[in-house]
């Protein structure tokens, strides 16, 4: 047989390759050339370390390589990098369930149709699958929706997807592994999982524009004052007689914005809390003004505290709100009238969430501290806000604007239901079986905000506000209560003040001196701070005893007011509108939100039970047409969780369960006589706001537009028009409806 030709005798001339030419063999040593320099350039972009020679080279100049690392820091390099891994994992868990479950039931199939054709019983095998997978579904649709982690509108989606999991099951038990079961697998996979991923997507990180805040310029201290106020204690507060006896102010030194004194106290007969509660005697005695003193513990020793008088305060100015600030857990409220720190509002602590009570009378800046708050805890990223105002938002109207969930008066009953069923469910339901509570943005805490709290709170309702307030927040729900009295008679005479103030506790200047003892001991009482907006004391269990000057978040009504008046507010200054505008709204988890539903659906159940007790009505409403019934009926809403409204007949009376007379009498209809008597009962606002709700607009941002009139005076208005029986109200929020009466037709 022939040899082939040899490898010398396929080649050309000089050793190439006949099929190479000159031009070819330039062209690879210049792409050679080019690769290396861009290696080299490449090498020299590393940080340091990275490209030093690791081959091990001993004998060559230079450093010498670094020895081998032992098994030990091997072994603690792959342990970290498997907890970030874990890590990682944990916090895509609730996005990547989707394809673990594909990656389940690909690997499924594939072991049951190989035992299937082992066993030649593959038809049989498939169609035991898809039963059992039928099964599965059902089975776990119930389960979920038992234990409250699946919601009513997800029934459908459920469905479908148990359906397709069969038929797929089935198809792949008996074709085997192919790649076009793999395609409809991921088909099915991104078709079901983007209605989970919508539901299930990572909070969008929220970065507040903050600005510094301003700092105040250090002060210098008159030298003689330093012996005045000592002189004048020993006078008229340390001396015989006087109401701290045998107490002396010593060691005066100056401070950023005054003199700090050290206060020796009668060892046995004085304490802190004494002097606390004699803070307005101290005033008069020294002649200086009560709300520029401040006294707090001296470190290790009991006998001695803290004192210092403000002669120049750093909060004479408005001090505004440049952006939230968030430490720790604590909202930062403001500035304390002597500058040493902040007030702060205690929000989250480990395994639990903070309320509070705010007292403070008309114009005294209770608003703005609510703002703040609010707006402080929605930039969180993690907690949920829901506002009750007994005014229906006429209190704080950009927070009842943009609250996850708001409800009025009227609603304050449902509120309280849906918070009690929501703290059941996740004492039931402890998120990791843990202890306590720690808020993240798919399971958030949730803060209550309840203004104008005399409203909302009743003697029915105190003892369940009480506990809620005292038991709710190891599960996550805070409950923050804000009214102008602070005494007990708002809180119906329970422990729902103390349960409050054990979180935190704020006073801004009251109207009486009746309504500002917000403590059970001591003299002091909120109507001695100075009337100013925002100018508040800090009074919780755990804070500083000390006033301090609440940061302001001007509206564009206080913008243009400022402008008027040749006052603007600082270049860039952000107005509430703004912020509120801006910030992320997250969603409440699945099982509390469904719980809160639930407590819904409950009262509708009770609903005919309790209108079967109640008053009879009169004989014109038990007359009115079977229609009535339907008229009322809640209309579709925008909001959320919408409030019931009562059930009302064609006079506004509450319809009977009962059938109605036969011998009923019909409804009068006033004359023209009548109409006209009415209209003089009525101011001239009044009736264009009657007209424009005859006229078919029943909401009250629609009527406002239509009469030219602010949406606050509107809704005074329509409650002055409700009192007189004139019109009657349905829903709450966005959602409420204005209908008028027949007395009013």
């Amino acid at each position: 047989m022939p040899k082939t030709a040899s490898r010398s005798a396929r080649r050309g001339q000089g050793g190439r390759p006949a099929t190479v030419t000159p031009e070819l063999e330039q062209h690879i040593e210049r792409t050679a050339a080019s690769f290396a320099e861009a290696t080299v350039r490449a090498m020299a972009a590393l940080p340091d370390g990275i490209s030093i020679d690791q081959t091990g080279q001993n004998g060559g100049e230079g450093e010498q390589a670094p020895k081998p690392r032992n098994r030990a820091q091997r072994r603690a390099e792959q342990r970290a990098e498997r907890t970030l891994l874990a890590d990682i994992e944990r916090r895509n868990r609730n996005q990547l369930m989707p394809h673990y479950i594909t990656a389940g039931l690909v690997g499924l199939a594939q072991v049951v149709h190989a035992l299937a054709a082992q066993a030649h019983a593959a038809g049989v095998a498939a169609v035991v699958t898809g039963l059992a997978c039928a099964a599965a579904g059902a089975a776990g649709h119930v389960l979920l929706r038992r234990r409250e982690h699946l919601l009513a509108e997800w029934t459908l989606w459920s469905g479908l997807l148990t359906a397709a999991t069969s038929l797929w099951m089935v198809s792949a038990v008996i074709s085997g592994f192919t790649w076009g079961s793999l395609a409809v697998a991921l088909a099915g996979d991104y078709a079901f999982g983007a209605r989970w991923w919508a539901a299930n997507r990572h909070p969008e990180a929220v970065e507040p524009v903050t600005q510094p805040e301003p700092e105040v310029a250090p002060v210098e201290v008159d030298e003689s004052l330093l012996a005045l106020y000592p002189r004048r204690w020993a006078d008229y507060l340390g001396g015989t007689g006087c109401v701290l006896a045998g107490s002396q102010l010593v060691s005066g030194e100056p401070f950023k914005h005054g003199i700090e004194y050290i206060l020796r106290l009668h060892p046995g007969k004085h304490d802190l809390d004494m002097v606390r509660a004699n803070m307005s005697k101290i005033a008069s005695g020294l002649g200086h003004p009560q709300t520029k003193l401040t006294v707090d513990p001296y470190e290790e020793n009991p006998a001695l505290a803290r004192f210092r008088v403000v002669t120049h305060s750093p909060v004479a100015a408005d001090v505004y709100f440049h952006g939230p600030q968030f430490d720790d857990g604590q909202i930062v409220l403001g500035p304390y009238i002597d500058g040493l720190g902040d007030a702060v509002w205690r929000l989250y602590t480990d395994n639990s969430i903070w309320g509070g009570l705010i007292v403070g009378g008309t114009g005294s800046g209770k608003s703005r501290l609510i703002d703040v708050i609010a707006l402080t805890a929605l930039y969180t990223g993690y907690t949920y806000v829901i506002h009750v105002d007994g005014q229906d938002g006429m209190s704080c109207p950009q927070l009842w604007e943009h609250a996850q969930e708001r409800y009025g008066a009227d609603d304050a009953e449902y509120a309280l239901r849906r918070l009690i069923a929501m703290q059941q469910y996740r004492q039931r339901n402890r998120r990791g079986g843990g202890h306590g509570f720690n808020p993240a943005p798919e399971y958030p805490g949730i803060l209550v905000i309840v203004d104008e709290a005399h409203v909302v709170v009743t003697k029915e309702n105190a003892e369940k506000w009480a506990k809620l307030a005292r038991e709710a927040r190891k599960v996550g729900i805070a409950v923050i209560m804000a009214d102008q009295d602070g005494s007990l008679e708002t809180f119906k005479k329970s422990v729902l003040r103390g349960s409050l103030r054990a979180g935190n506790a704020v006073g801004l200047r009251t109207d009486e001196r009746s309504q500002g003892q917000i403590l059970a001991h001591g003299q002091f009482n909120l109507h001695d701070l100075p009337a100013i907006p925002g100018y508040g004391h800090t009074l919780g269990e755990v804070a500083r005893h000390a006033p301090f000057k609440n940061r302001w978040v001007p509206t564009r009504e206080d913008a243009t007011k400022r402008e008027a008046k040749g006052k603007p507010l600082p270049q860039g200054l952000r107005l509430v509108e703004d912020w509120y505008e801006q910030a992320p709204k997250i969603v409440l988890d699945h099982g509390t939100l469904h719980a809160g539903n639930r407590a819904r659906r409950d009262g509708l159940a009770a609903a005919p039970a309790t209108t079967a007790t109640a008053t009879p009505a009169p004989a014109a409403a038990q007359a009115a047409p079977s229609t009535a019934q339907g008229d009322a009926t809640p209309r579709p809403m925008r909001m959320v969780l919408p409030t019931v409204p009562k059930l009302r007949g064609t006079d506004g009376a509450n319809t009977p369960t009962s059938p109605a007379p036969a011998a009923a009498a019909t409804p009068a209809v006033p004359d023209a006589a009548g109409s006209e008597q009415l209209g003089m009962e009525l101011s001239e606002s009044e009736q264009r706001v009657l007209a424009a709700i005859r006229a078919g607009h029943t909401q009250p941002s629609t009527i406002a537009e239509h009469v030219g009139l602010t949406r606050q005076r509107v809704g005074a208005l329509l409650g002055t028009l409700a009192g007189k029986e004139l019109v009657t109200k349905t829903g709450s929020g966005p959602a409420v409806r204005y209908e008028a009466t027949t007395a009013a037709a």
